[in-house]
């Protein structure tokens, strides 16, 4: 229980830090930016309470906020992910909900896997792009801001979880 506490908290941190420190300086085109710190509220097991996973995923929505100056706008994205991310689960894996699994190339193949990411990373990034905005006006920008967060950040996602299967 307590590497797990560890293992959290460690993850925590770093994806933390990439995407405040790293990532923010770092833009793909003029639309793209990469969203790291989502694999954290994705990779959280599949048990993880309702009121755990909102609150990790404020926190670390809000930690990201804090280093970029965007107030809210992160940790407003991260609890629609968190409210969405159960169904998102149930909707891709054939398990017994008693059944308690880390979501992954792993424990659900390929194609599942994408299925629960793409939707997921698309839901935060639209969120976080029409938060953002604050406004319907340009609604192509946002679209294709959206489109180009989520297919970075999906492939990002995939990089991180290939070269992590290797191990």
């Amino acid at each position: 229980m307590t590497a797990t506490w560890v293992d959290k908290i460690k993850w925590f941190v770093i994806l933390v830090l990439i995407q405040g420190v790293i990532i923010s300086q770092v833009q793909v085109s003029r639309y793209a930016v990469p969203l790291l710190y989502v694999v954290f509220i994705l990779k959280l097991p599949s048990d993880t309470g309702r009121k755990s996973l909102l609150l990790y995923s404020f926190f670390i929505g809000l930690c990201v906020d804090m280093f970029g100056n965007t107030p809210g706008l992160n940790a407003t994205a991260s609890l629609w992910l968190a409210m969405a991310r159960p169904s998102l689960l149930r909707w891709q894996t054939s398990r017994d909900s008693s059944d308690s699994f880390v979501p992954g190339i792993k424990s659900m193949r390929l194609a599942p896997y994408l299925r629960y990411v793409f939707p997921s990373v698309l839901l935060h990034s639209a969120v976080l792009n029409v938060v953002d905005a604050f406004s319907v006006a340009k609604i192509s920008d946002i679209v294709i801001a959206t489109l180009a967060d989520t297919a970075v950040t999906v492939a990002l996602i995939m990089i991180i979880e290939l070269v992590g299967r290797k191990k």
